[in-house]
């Protein structure tokens, strides 16, 4: 988009001029509204904010959410609340979800969000599958007339609401029907219903505008504008200070001190824990003994310490401390013991040379590989010294995802750092320990696999933890990954935002301080 990317260097000094001042407030309002917010990022760029075109990752599917609603979303308690869907009501037999549209929603077209709209959206997806919305649990979708849709479930599936209803976005049947790829959108093919338009994208500078729609069913939005700004955290330090920019989407810990002092400071669990994969699938990792040793020898709250600056939490279980799916700690049995961490590896035949070094049962040296992405450089270089100081010989090896990934399917590694997100509902740890992405753990113990199915078809909360509970139990003992720490996640503004994390995140779990409710409202 060459057009695009010459208005944003004419338009830029501007919107940072007025990025402090609020919009005349002539009309009497509880909330007084606002000309533009900016808000600075580091990354920049998460792709063409279309459902099929956005970048992976939370950031991108974001961005999208500001202009493609969803049926259901999450407020500021992370309680599910009204979207396109003003009601919903699910059977006894929990297998028939029906929901009641909205009768004032429009696209931004102007055309009435309908039912078709709803049909259509589902029947897209199967045609071109989504890598964020397993449909498999769907058996029918249809609609019942009056602004009224069914959807029929083939099995019990309980995160249906919240992880699909909560997450796809709806799409304008009236455009995506002419749309044989979706990958090849158009900005003038950029409809949606949501609170915010797509006024301009800038990909080389990571530069986006998104203008309210003030035709938007909860009202027009308060944040008249939104400009989202690549900059580095130390610049937008500076910028904030001087009202150059409102928000800093993510803030790293040591910088935190310095910005409370002059602005609102918000912090909260990622959800995003840090774990070391084993290459489980041939020797010598396949021996749940040795993955128990080398977990024995890693100091977690000294790596929380040095890379996090101690902001987060050692990983007790799978799932963040305090979440309503964790009521144990089946990671504590790895307690931090070198001392124990080397006789279990003397055990099993790697025993220390004159010079400290390893030497497995056939006297060579022990040498591995870590495999991490860039964003994980900096907890690998500090896991790889831990291990060294048990002895072993480790390679930090660092490369792109889609590399590492590729790896990861073809078992192609000895040891890498992954992080995927373990909040929304508990249907991920069935996906992230047995599915088959590029960053699974890849690992299918049988009774681990049916208690992992067992839960995703379980509605009651206390028989669904007792589940996870004996699962989480099993993958303590087998260790496919052993979970290290989940960071804290901060974020900052001035006075005139109020950034919140949502609880358990939104859509699929996605804890990130920019839910749309937040400029809305």
């Amino acid at each position: 988009m060459p057009r695009l990317r010459l208005l944003f260097p004419l338009l830029l000094a501007g919107w940072l001029a007025c990025a402090g001042a609020s919009a005349s407030t002539q009309q009497p309002s509880p909330a007084p509204r606002i000309e533009r917010c900016t808000i600075a990022d580091e990354q920049g760029d998460f792709g063409l904010p279309t459902p099929y075109t956005h970048a992976s990752g939370g950031m991108g599917y974001t961005l999208t959410s500001l202009i493609f609603d969803t049926l259901v979303w999450r407020d500021a308690s992370g309680k599910l609340v009204p979207g396109l869907a003003s009601a919903w009501r699910e059977s006894a037999d929990h297998r028939t979800i029906d929901f009641t549209l909205r009768s004032d929603a429009r696209w931004h077209d102007g055309k009435s969000v309908t039912a078709a709209d709803v049909v259509f959206t589902f029947a897209y997806l199967r045609q071109h599958p989504h890598p964020l919305f397993d449909l498999g649990a769907i058996d029918g979708v249809d609609d019942l007339g009056k602004g009224r849709v069914r959807v029929r479930l083939k099995r019990v599936y309980a995160p249906f609401v919240a992880q699909l209803a909560g997450s796809v976005p709806i799409l304008p049947q009236h455009v995506y029907a002419r749309l044989d790829d979706p990958q090849h959108v158009k900005q003038a093919d950029i409809v949606g219903s949501g609170p915010y338009r797509l006024g301009a994208y800038d990909k080389a500078a990571g530069r986006y505008l998104f203008t309210a729609n003030e035709a938007y069913y909860l009202g027009p939005p308060r944040v008249r504008s939104l400009l989202f700004l690549r900059m580095q955290p130390s610049l937008a330090v500076g910028a904030l200070k001087r009202g150059q920019v409102d928000m800093i989407r993510s803030l790293p810990a040591p910088l935190a001190a310095e910005v409370t002092r002059f602005a609102t400071v918000v912090s909260a669990p990622s959800g995003h824990p840090v774990r070391l994969r084993f290459n489980h699938a041939r020797p010598p990792f396949d021996d749940k003994r040795l993955r128990q040793a080398i977990a024995r020898g890693i100091d977690r709250q000294e790596l929380l310490r040095v890379v996090e600056n101690g902001q987060g939490e050692v990983s007790a279980g799978r799932f963040v401390r305090g979440s309503i799916w964790q009521s144990g700690a089946p990671f504590d049995a790895y307690a931090y013991d070198p001392a124990a961490a080397r006789r279990m590896l003397a055990e099993l035949g790697y025993r220390a040379a004159p010079d400290g070094r390893l030497r497995d049962s056939g006297g060579k040296p022990w040498v591995l590989e870590l495999a991490a992405t860039r964003s994980l450089a900096r907890p690998a270089s500090q896991l790889a010294g831990q291990l060294e100081k048990l002895g072993m010989e480790v390679n930090v090896r660092i490369m792109d995802g889609g590399i590492l990934g590729a790896r990861m399917v073809a078992a192609d590694f000895d040891l890498a750092l992954v992080s995927q997100g373990s909040n929304g509902d508990p249907e991920s740890m069935l996906r992230q320990t047995a599915g088959n992405g590029a960053f699974s753990d890849a690992f299918r113990r049988a009774d681990l696999l049916e208690l992992l199915q067992q839960q995703v078809g379980t509605v009651d909360v206390a028989k669904r933890r007792a589940l996870l509970d004996r699962a989480q139990a099993i993958y303590a003992e087998e260790l496919p990954a052993f979970f290290l720490y989940s960071p804290q996640w901060i974020t900052a503004a001035n006075a005139r935002l109020r950034p919140w994390f949502t609880p358990g995140g939104i859509a699929v779990g996605i804890s990130l301080p920019l839910n749309k409710l937040m400029f809305v409202q």
